[in-house]
Formats: C-alpha cells, structure tokens, sequence
C-alpha cells in the first residue's frame, strides 16, 4: 500500500490523470458519465484560482471536440459563458491590401451545428469545480515525478510530489494528460519525428478586436455583407504565403493573437518574441499590425516546431496518452479539441471493455492505427500548405475540400461512434476514410502545382463558404444526426463517390484557368488517371456550351455545386485548348 494524498483510499482508485489540463478534465468527466462506480483522481500542478485568459492555445474548437463537450452535458454551460463560434473565416493572399480589397472566405450564416470560443482559464476553473461535484478527487499542486507502469495486469503507481511531501497512488488505469511535458512520451521514449517545421508565437490582448473597424464605413458593400456585423466572433485568419495570422475573441472580454510560420519559408525568429511577431506583421500584414498598435498586451508565448506525435497511444496494459501529451498537429482550422475528443472516446472505450474483463490487445492496435492515421492526413493538410495560404483562388478550393472532407467523414466516425463497432463491423467505414485520405493527396498535388504556375490574381469579393444551399451545408448539418450503421456505411460511401467526383470537376477547373501550356504542365505532375479520376467526353462538351445558363441546365449536381461556393470559371479560347489535354489524358479514365 503506498501512501496518498488527501482523498479516498488509494487501493480503490481505477484511474489516476495525471494533468488537469482541457484533455485531463473532460476525460474525468467523461468517465465519470459513463462508468459512474469508478473512482478518479486528477493530479494537476496549478492550483486555482485560474485566471480568465490564462494563456493556454486552444481556443477555438469546431465540430468534432464541440459535440464532444456537449455530449458530456456542457451544451447549456458553453451558451451560457463562452461564445458561439461564426465559423472559420479566412483572408488569404497577403496583407499589403487593404482588408476590403482581398478575398474573404467563411461562413454567410449561422452554423447549424455549433462550435465556441473557448476561455480556456475560465473554462477549465469551471470543469474543476463541476468534478468536484461529479466526485472526482482532484489534487492541486500536485507534481508528477514518475510513473510505475505495473506489468502483467499490476497496478500502476504514480509517485507525486504535494507541498513539498512525497506520495503515491496506485490505479489500475493510468492516463497521461500532461501536455508538452509529456511524462508518459518522455519515459517511454515514445516521441515520433514529424516533417511539419511550423511554430507559432501569440499573445492576448485586453478588450474586443473587431475586424470590421480595419474597414473605413464608407466601404459601404464590404459592411453590409452577410454576417458582417459578426465577423468578429469568427476566427479569423490573415494569410500569407507560408504563414497565417489568427484573431479570436474570448469570452472574458480578451482578444487571442498568434502567427505562425513555416519554417520552410520564414525564420523561426519571426516568432520568437512580441516584437518579432509585431515586426513580422508590420511587414507582411501591415493593415493588421497599425490596428493592434497600442493593444495592452497581456502575455507573449512562442512554441517552435510545435507539431509532436507518439510511437503509441494505447496500451493493453492499461495506460493511454491523451491531449498534447500524445498529438498536436497544428492550429489552423482548430483541431486540437477534436483531437482531445478522439484519444478520449478511444480511452473511455478501452476501459468500458475492460470493466467487461474483455481483452484489450486487439482494440488498442486498433486504436493506435486509426489515430496514426488522423495524425499524419491532418499534418498532411499543413506541411505543405505554405505556399497556398498566398493563393486565394487555390485557398478557396482547399477550405472547399477541407470542410467536405472533414464533415463527410472525420466528423461522422466520432458522431457514430465508429470507434465503439467492432472491427468487422468498421472495415468499410474505415475504408471510404482511407480512399478520402487518397483523395486529399491528390487535391493538395493539384493545388501546389496550380500556385507553382499561375499567381494569384487579387479579388475584393467573398465567397459565402458553404453557400446555401449546397452539398456542403448538407454535409454540415448531418455531423449532428446520429444513424444506424448501417446508415452511416451508407451515408459515408455516399459522400466518397460525390469526392472522387468532386476532384475531378476540381480539375477541369484548374485545367481551364490554367490554360493549354501550363495545364500540360500541371497534369505532367499530377498525373490523375493514376488517382482513378474520370472526366467523360460528355462532361467537357458541355463546357463548350455557349451562354452560361444553358450550360448551367446540363451541368452535373456536383459541378454546379464547385459553381455555386466557388464561382463559375471563365470559359476562352484557352479554355477549350486546355479542355482538349483533358480528352487525351483522362476523359473516360477508370469508365
């Protein structure tokens, strides 16, 4: 028996977390909900109170980690101290412009499935507080030393120190959720190199930064857009080539501001202090960098190379890694709460196997493979983004495929808890999910070479990103439908032909901006009969058509939808010579 702190006996504890962190939180509650006879302490080195804009990242959640918080019981709690998200919204191509001269992209109505603005001080005070309550013993000021990981089926030991006196507790589970400290990933040797070279620095500043006061009012049409009195509960993006700029509210009155840069394209200087981010902006994002001036600025931190991965997750004997401590990816389009819902559900659904005394083996290999994969398509979406985030015509179709994707698939497998099926039952959900990640690769080639061989062209117009209504609103709104699964074999197999079909007509646009010499160029690196894309004869002849509403009338569903959120593609002379590459290359391919 080994001494503990205060609390219950510690023979009787099934879970030791050690981090009181957003991960390490939201798993005692969760388990807490859903094997309520099981006893859980939380270790955490912070003691309260927190502040409000404490200085955490993580702010910003989307669908996946939103639903999650509202399936543990926060829904009221979120609407009630937090803000309601307006989606992601994006100004790419550089800052030199004035704000209402560039593209805009995101939302032009509210999302129907929601996401928030985190306060993450008054967020996780508030989650300690609520597991109090829930009768989780939570320890403050305790600070992890080591762990025992028992073998064979042994009780793991985590030794801690608490004002200054040794202790310790025995678990049957143990659950690292320390963030970048990473006890569990630094013991093991478990760390995992990445080829993602991004780091970021950011800082809060106090009161409310609302983009619209970078716009002088007599811009009249750029105020009256959709939503634009609300832009400032988005989280909005300020992009360039290799790097991007958030702004993002808090609850509490604070405004979030961070950049990040690839290090493949700009010096990891340029983050390293308040005055070199400021620096930077006042160079790349000048507009930006003369409305923050004179912001009190609260607290500065910079993260280099901040995208981190392990060797394993999950282990049958009993141990797991959630948050940072296991995976972080990156920040643009706030994925980290998704994450956080992820290695969580995966965590609760190991230990509700094992209270059943099933065996653990197979499931966690399972578990660990799944997460591999998310981990790596997700870096996959950044690493080699830089120079599109400089592009708004190639970001417009990336966010397009991005959101389909993400709310196609990644959102379904948490929602239908694809992760609880038994294998057999999940090989052809898993499957369409890998032909998605196929089709990703193919997208992100295509982009890079179409930024590779045309500039962008500057644009003062927005695009309502989902247009409504649209395939993509449809693939929104059914991230919160729950289904049979049968249903959702169904529904994801569905989502997959519209995608392969989706990066055909993709193409066909790309080919026709482009123009005959560089889309020879362009399918030369891409070459995408090797992807199984498919454009019949029929479908280019359309093209051809003159008068844009009769070409409107043949056009397939998908390829009005690519028209409706992505405009409709001038239709030349050098369109049509580019068209003909494409009836040589892939017109019927894989027919």
């Amino acid at each position: 028996m080994h001494a503990a702190g205060p609390g219950p006996d510690p023979a009787t504890l099934d879970v030791v977390i050690c981090g009181g962190g957003l991960a390490g939180l939201t798993l005692a509650r969760q388990i807490r909900r859903e094997l309520p006879d099981w006893k859980v302490t939380v270790l955490e080195r912070t003691r309260r109170p927190l502040p409000d804009a404490c200085h955490k990242v993580g702010e910003s959640s989307v669908e996946t980690g939103s639903q999650y918080f509202e399936r543990l019981g926060l829904r009221e709690y979120l609407l009630e101290r937090h803000i309601v998200k307006l989606g992601l919204r994006f100004f790419p191509g550089g800052g030199r412009l004035p704000l209402h001269e560039r593209t805009e992209i995101g939302p032009s109505a509210e999302p129907i499935v929601r996401s928030y603005q985190l306060d993450r001080g008054r967020f996780e005070g508030d989650l300690r507080g609520m597991l109090e309550d829930d009768g989780v013993q939570l320890v403050e000021g305790a600070l992890v030393k080591r762990v025992e990981l028992g073998a064979g089926g042994a009780r793991h030991v985590v030794h801690y120190e608490l004002d200054g006196q040794a202790h310790a507790l025995d678990a049957r589970w143990v659950v690292d959720a320390s963030g970048r400290a990473a006890l569990l990933r630094t013991q093991l040797k478990l760390k995992k190199g990445t080829r993602h070279p991004a780091s970021s620095g950011w800082f809060r500043i106090a009161g409310r930064f609302d983009i619209a006061d970078m716009v002088p009012r007599e811009n009249v049409d750029w105020h009256k857009r959709a939503c634009a009195a609300e832009r400032w509960r988005s989280t909005n993006h300020f992009m360039g080539a290799g790097y991007w700029a958030w702004v993002i509210p808090l609850s509490t009155g604070h405004t979030s501001i961070g950049l990040v840069i690839h290090e493949d394209t700009h010096d990891f200087a340029h983050v390293a202090s308040y005055e070199a981010v400021m620096a930077f902006l006042e160079e790349h994002e000048p507009h930006l960098a003369r409305a923050l001036a004179g912001s009190e600025v609260k607290d500065f931190r910079c993260v280099r190379k901040y995208n981190n991965f392990v060797e394993r997750t999950w282990s049958p004997e009993r141990w797991a890694l959630v948050g940072e401590a296991g995976a972080f990816v990156d920040p643009l389009y706030s994925p980290g709460s998704d994450f956080i819902a992820f290695a969580n559900s995966f965590t609760g659904e190991l230990m509700r196997l094992d209270q059943q005394g099933r065996a653990l083996d197979e499931r966690a290999a399972s578990f660990n493979g799944q997460y591999r994969v998310f981990v790596h398509s997700i870096t996959e979406l950044f690493r080699s983004a830089a120079p599109i985030y400089g592009h708004a015509q190639a970001m417009a179709v990336k966010l397009y495929w991005d959101n389909f994707a993400y709310w196609s698939y990644t959102c379904q497998y948490h929602t239908q808890r694809v992760f609880a099926w038994e294998p057999e039952q999940a090989a052809r959900f898993d499957s369409a999910g890998r032909s998605f990640v196929e089709l990703q690769t193919c997208v992100m080639e295509m982009l890079r070479a179409w930024v590779d061989l045309e500039p962008a062209r500057p644009e003062p117009i927005m695009r309502a990103l989902p247009a409504f209504p649209s395939i993509l609103v449809d693939a929104h709104i059914a991230v919160g439908r729950e289904m049979s699964r049968e249903e959702a074999i169904a529904y994801v197999e569905e989502r997959l032909a519209q995608a392969r079909e989706m990066v055909s007509e993709m193409l066909l646009r790309v080919v026709q901006v482009l123009g005959p010499e560089k889309a020879r160029v362009l399918l030369e690196r891409v070459r995408p009969a090797a992807w199984g894309l498919s454009i019949s004869a029929e479908r280019l002849a359309i093209e051809a058509i003159e008068g844009e509403s009769v070409r409107r009338r043949r056009l397939p569903s998908i390829a009005r939808e690519l028209d409706r959120n992505l405009g409709v593609v001038a239709h030349g002379e050098q369109a049509g010579r580019a068209r003909e590459l494409l009836a040589t290359d892939v017109a019927g391919a894989g027919a």
